[in-house]
Parts: C-alpha cells; structure tokens; sequence
C-alpha cells in the first residue's frame, strides 16, 4: 500500500471507531429523538450515511460518478431504504468496511483517477477527495449524533455521555 494511501486508510479507521463509540448503546427512544420537530433524528443520519457510503464504494470499486442531481431513479433508490435503523447501520458498517478494504489495496494514482470521475460535476475537488471524503461526512455526522445524545440527556437531567467533563462548557 503507498504511504499516502496508509495515511488516508488509517484516518478512514479513525472516523469509523468514533462513529462506532458515537452510537453505542443507543436507546430507542435516543434513535428518534429530535431536538426540535424540524431537526435530523439519529435514524436519518444512519440512513443517510448508509445510502451516501454505497456510493462512496461504488465510486472507488467501480468508478461511478457521485450523484449531483437527484433523478426520478435517484430519487426511487433513496426512497427504497427503509428508516430501519439496526438494518442500516448493519449495511453501513458492511459498506464502510468494503470501503475500507478497497481503499487499502488502492494506489495512489487510481485514487487521483478514480476522485476525477467521481466528481466530474465539481471540478475543484482534491485530487485525492474520494480517500477522504467519507472519513470527514463520517466523522461529522458522528459529532453530530454526539450532540444529539448529549441533548437527550441534558433535556433529561441527565449528564451528558459525550465530554461531560470539559472544562470549557460551563454548567450553566
């Protein structure tokens, strides 16, 4: 594997424990909560992930172009995932991880190729987006879950389960 490869499959690992930590013991009622009527729920994020990491795959496996319009097949395949949210952080872990495999046993240069088709509709992308990408969606939408819990918890009384000991959030 070339080092710059290694680097960007370790940083893929990294994002990928954090967001598993991020939704560990999840209870029911933590999946579907919202914060506010109009905001994301955990099961939306999840779902959200799991059909953006298909194409993710798909783009480094095969070379498919990421979606930048939503067509009416677009649009049926998204709408065929289900808001089962233990299904779909299955098949996100089963897509991460093949992600991840691939990635692996990738050079350098088929990165370069493969990010350029990929994202042909954004021509100002890194050359090397397509090994990255996914880390940084998935790492923020990991925090993103975090804050969630956290929120759940703080509505509750409850400490939160993320960072309750930072000194830089005061309790007030």
């Amino acid at each position: 594997m070339d080092d710059a490869v290694a680097i960007v499959a370790e940083m893929n690992e990294w994002a990928w424990r954090r967001f598993k930590n991020a939704v560990h013991e999840l209870s029911d009622d933590e999946i579907d909560w919202r914060p506010l009527p109009e905001a994301n729920n955990i099961n939306v994020i999840v779902r959200h992930l799991r059909i953006e990491s298909q194409w993710h795959l798909d783009s480094l496996t095969r070379g498919d172009v990421m979606p930048s319009e939503t067509s009416a097949a677009l649009r049926e395949q998204i709408d065929a995932v289900p808001f089962d949210f233990e299904q779909n952080l299955a098949k996100l872990e089963e897509l991460f991880t093949a992600f991840l495999d691939t990635l692996r046993t990738a050079r350098v240069h088929d990165v370069q190729h493969r990010t350029r088709t990929a994202y042909a509709a954004w021509p100002h992308v890194p050359v090397h987006f397509l090994a990255y990408h996914q880390a940084v969606h998935t790492a923020g939408h990991g925090a993103q879950i975090q804050t969630i819990r956290n929120l759940y918890r703080k509505t509750r009384g409850e400490q939160a389960l993320f960072f309750p000991e930072n000194p830089t959030y005061p309790d007030r």
